[in-house]
């Protein structure tokens, strides 16, 4: 029964992540900024891998299926496979890695963490700019699809090492 709360619990805070969002301006550019992925690795961090996981899965089903959890309210199985779906696949993969690397029983350390939410972010990052740049290229997709989130990326990498940080310490 704690595992599936742990796995809804995890879902729906992913889902809830998704509808935070803000856009900054860099480079004259707008670029927003969700906390979806913030969610999924702190899940992966905090979860054992199976968990972690179908939390993963759930959400993109549901969202893959007619539920606006994805950014800014979207859904659809085209969101899986358009141009930008290598996001949300980097995911799955992101969370199998993390999960997998780290392990949820040692990830307290700092250190730690925070290379768990860098490997997951790269993953991430690596797997959308990939499906992007089947679409539209590769110097575009680089520019357009990476450069763009790294300040973003870095400001979830140190937020999630934060809260997981937080996390296992308050619970021994």
């Amino acid at each position: 029964m704690k595992s599936i709360l742990r796995i809804l619990l995890a879902t729906i805070t992913i889902a809830a992540a998704a509808r935070v969002s803000f856009n900054l301006n860099i480079a004259d550019q707008i670029v927003p900024i969700t906390g979806q992925t913030l969610a999924v690795l702190v899940s992966a961090m905090l979860l054992p891998r199976w968990e972690a996981l179908i939390a993963i899965v759930s959400y993109l089903a549901l969202g893959a299926f007619g539920q606006p959890v994805f950014a800014d309210g979207e859904y659809g199985m085209d969101k899986l496979t358009g141009s930008g779906a290598g996001y949300l696949w980097g995911f799955l993969l992101a969370t199998f890695s993390v999960s997998t690397t780290r392990g949820y029983k040692d990830s307290r350390s700092l250190l730690s963490i925070m290379h768990g939410n860098v490997l997951g972010t790269a993953i991430i990052l690596f797997v959308g700019f990939a499906v992007l740049a089947f679409h539209i290229g590769t110097q575009s997709a680089f520019s357009l699809g990476v450069t763009p989130y790294w300040t973003g990326a870095v400001a979830k990498i140190l937020l999630g090492t934060l809260v997981v940080f937080g996390i296992r310490k308050s619970v021994k």
